[in-house]
């Protein structure tokens, strides 16, 4: 049921044209969600870089590459450790979220928040 409301949510807020543009200074920063963390740098499409680590492990998982396209961020990425590959549609939810939607063996929907400096 969860998963539903995600989707739900996910399908509504795609739909829909933020007030906030999905860029690169946008991203700039540290992402997570309870499984993984994704660092964006570079403020601009000729500068950007994806970090993404697994929390659990602390292992990279590969990108193996991004688009920006509209306002949604596309990303395919490879995590060797289980052979895993993933497609990912994010959208802004608000100035702190970002979800994605994860095509892949394990299909569903992620939240990131934006991991506040301290």
């Amino acid at each position: 049921m969860k998963k539903m409301l995600l989707l739900l949510i996910f399908t509504l807020i795609s739909g829909k044209i933020s007030a906030q543009e999905l860029t690169p200074s946008f991203l700039e920063g540290v992402w997570e969600t309870e499984f993984h963390e994704v660092e964006f740098s570079g403020l601009n499409k000729n500068t950007f870089s994806v970090c993404i680590t697994i929390i659990e492990t602390r292992e990279n998982v590969d990108v193996v590459d991004w688009y920006f396209e509209g306002n949604n961020l596309y990303m395919n990425t490879y995590y060797t450790a289980n052979d895993w590959w993933s497609s990912n549609k994010m959208v802004i939810l608000d100035e702190n979220t970002v979800v994605a939607d994860v095509q892949s063996d394990y299909p569903g929907i992620l939240i990131y928040r934006r991991k506040i400096k301290q």
